[in-house]
């Protein structure tokens, strides 16, 4: 077992003891060409340098047609979602899953293509409402009414403080309470092994039986050779043990200034129901965020979600007390404009239920607001919670208002 050394502290903070250190790792072998194009994949999709993301923007911002998908399930709403590839994995199975929970059927797609011209000319998808994914600039050219702008994907960042006290203080007290009945239970312990064995140990017995059995065809990771030869390259392994056997673990990259981890793969042993049902998944939060305050790690991203309040990790993450930002990578100049373009009652249940974090114009740039849909019958959800430190007091939007200039339409078909 390898350790890598923590990061140092920051200017003018005292040294902290870190833990202690393992053989050093052998030199890497030169690199073969699927490590280099592992890197290059890696770095295209998640590089924070100014350079690829500029050419990532480039690349995203050319015109050409682009796929339209329309997903239908009744009694609910029907969703087209149209523009940056990623979006149908990422917004729209989103979007039917959070349709399904409110007892919607099976979900039926139609396929197409498109164009940001059309839409912009008025050719719209049939479909009640509109999701559009694009590159900010883009997004400038089409109609605003009765839309609303959201980013693509958000990150939520902990900032860790320095002391054990604090670090509790930010945590809920349900979470805190959680963990630490089942610590007593389980007496877990972290254990740092950034090793190749140790990596091939998680991404086999782990992260990639977690990812089949919790989202099957609905799974996205990184694959073997890119989690291998460019997370791991520039980041470390995790493990969560119980008893000394190894039961969840996470891989993380280092930022380059090396005062930010982020947590990239997650598994537990075997996608084992019972290590979720014992606590040991969310113990990998815990565990992470105290041995980050004891080796003067500053910030901890928890990494991405989609910008919808009411997503299950969003809400659990949000127990950690961080701050919710826009990407670092080209993910930061991407967002989704909603529009209905059915003012229906399903579509009304549907918005009511899922509040999300708008975007507004700020002086220092994008400000995410918390925006909640509501009308005369249709409460707000206050229930489904965005407190996090940093995000204004919520919107309310009047659906009467909103939807004036949405046709409506009576009738059950979607």
């Amino acid at each position: 077992m390898s350790t890598v050394p923590a990061p140092p502290p920051p200017p003018g903070a005292a040294a902290l003891p870190l833990p202690p250190r393992g053989p050093g790792r052998a030199a890497a072998p030169a690199a073969g060409p699927a490590a280099v194009r592992a890197r290059l994949a890696y770095a295209w999709n998640n590089s924070p340098g100014p350079g690829w993301r500029t050419l990532r923007r480039l690349h995203d911002e050319v015109p050409r047609g682009v796929p339209v998908t329309v997903s239908r399930a009744e009694p609910g709403p029907s969703i087209a979602y149209l523009g940056l590839p990623q979006g149908e994995a990422n917004i729209l199975q989103l979007l039917e899953h959070q349709r399904s929970r409110t007892g919607a059927g099976p979900a039926h797609r139609t396929r197409g293509r498109t164009s940001l011209r059309h839409l912009a000319a008025g050719r719209w998808p049939d479909a009640d409402l509109v999701v559009v994914g694009a590159q900010s600039r883009q997004l400038e050219r089409l109609p605003t009414a009765a839309s609303l702008t959201a980013p693509f994907r958000v990150h939520l960042v902990v900032d860790v403080p320095s002391s054990a006290e604090a670090l509790d203080r930010q945590i809920s007290r349900r979470e805190r309470w959680e963990f630490r009945r089942n610590q007593r239970a389980h007496h877990w312990a972290l254990e740092e092994d950034a090793s190749p064995e140790a990596f091939d140990f998680f991404y086999r017995t782990m992260h990639a039986p977690t990812m089949r059995r919790r989202h099957g065809d609905r799974s996205r990771t990184e694959n073997r050779a890119t989690a291998r030869h460019a997370i791991l390259r520039h980041g470390t392994l995790m493990f969560v043990t119980a008893a000394g056997v190894r039961v969840a673990g996470v891989l993380c990259h280092w930022s380059r200034d090396r005062r930010t981890l982020t947590t990239r793969l997650l598994g537990v042993r075997d996608g084992d129901q019972r290590h979720y049902d014992e606590g040991a998944f969310k113990a990998v939060y815990h565990l992470l965020l105290r041995w980050a305050r004891e080796n003067g790690v500053e910030h901890v991203d928890f990494f991405g979600t989609e910008a919808f309040l009411g997503k299950g990790i969003f809400q659990w993450k949000r127990k950690f007390g961080p701050r919710v930002v826009l990407p670092p990578n080209h993910f930061s100049d991407k967002r989704i404009r909603l529009y209905v373009r059915r003012d229906t009652p399903r579509t009304r249940d549907f918005l009511v239920a899922n509040p999300l974090l708008g975007l507004d114009p700020g002086p220092h740039g994008p400000v995410l607001v918390p925006t909640y849909f509501t009308d005369p019958t249709r409460p707000p959800r206050s229930d489904i919670s965005a407190r996090c430190p940093g995000l204004p007091e919520p919107r309310l939007v009047d659906l009467d208002a909103f939807l004036a200039g949405a046709a409506p339409r009576t009738g059950s078909r979607t």
